[in-house]
């Protein structure tokens, strides 16, 4: 979804997807918080249906916004490659966060480490436009092969292979999140060809609206934050936390 920082002359409408799957994953993420340090169980099927449908829009957004960026950028690869650095760079000072404060559930490939990777490999697939709608039940499917294969090593979690009993807060392996951004990808290709609208949809005058659209133009400010002052917070409440090593 990060990608409200690399096109100019924004759509609200795409800032406003954004700023309501922000919600969800604030939402999404806190109940996860309840759940890990103290123990919250009501509910585990919606919360499991809410956390997969809050990832579908995150990543599909992404896509879409990535899609706008290339029909109006060209073959302009700095920025993908910086784009990459900087979610890949916020991924690993998670990774290393987490390895140190949790005394478990250490995010090795979450959000952040996927979308940075997303940069690079949706790179070739531009050009296949709304094709990708096309492509991605590849990769969507492709889950239940690498689910079904597991291994002694961490280095095969991008793709979706993991070690037996693995545990982690947040995990977006490429099969099956890659087909989700490519599905973005091709709706962007559908609806905003060449990086402009397709159909002219008029800006409303409503504050609630507005203040949506506010943060979603600044996801990835609020993403880096949240988690600090979620946890911040319960530490202060409840004094500590059971699972945080410290």
């Amino acid at each position: 979804m990060f990608g409200s920082e690399i096109y100019s002359k924004r759509f609200w409408e795409v800032d406003f997807a954004r700023g309501i799957a922000l919600v969800m994953m604030l939402i999404s993420n806190f109940v996860t918080d309840l759940q890990f340090f103290l123990g919250y169980s009501e509910h585990k099927l919606f919360w499991k249906f809410f956390a997969y449908a809050t990832a579908f829009l995150f990543v599909s957004i992404s896509g879409l916004s990535l899609w706008i960026s290339y029909s109006r950028g060209g073959k302009n690869y700095k920025k993908y490659l910086l784009r990459f650095g900087k979610l890949f760079g916020l991924g690993v000072l998670i990774t290393f966060t987490t390895y140190v404060l949790l005394e478990r559930g250490t995010i090795y490939f979450g959000i952040l480490h996927f979308l940075g990777v997303a940069s690079l490999l949706i790179i070739p697939f531009y050009r296949l436009g709304w094709k990708n709608l096309l492509i991605a039940p590849i990769f969507i499917l492709g889950k239940e092969i690498t689910q079904s294969i597991t291994t002694a090593t961490l280095l095969l979690l991008p793709l979706g292979i993991m070690p037996q009993d693995f545990f982690t807060l947040d995990y977006f392996p490429i099969f099956p999140w890659f087909g989700v951004f490519l599905l973005g990808t091709g709706i962007g290709a559908l609806f905003y060809p060449k990086g402009f609208r397709r159909i002219e949809i008029k800006t409303p005058n409503n504050p609630l609206i507005d203040f949506i659209c506010f943060i979603g133009r600044n996801t990835l400010k609020i993403y880096i934050l949240h988690q600090p002052v979620f946890v911040g917070l319960l530490f202060l409440l409840y004094g500590g936390l059971p699972n945080l090593g410290v």
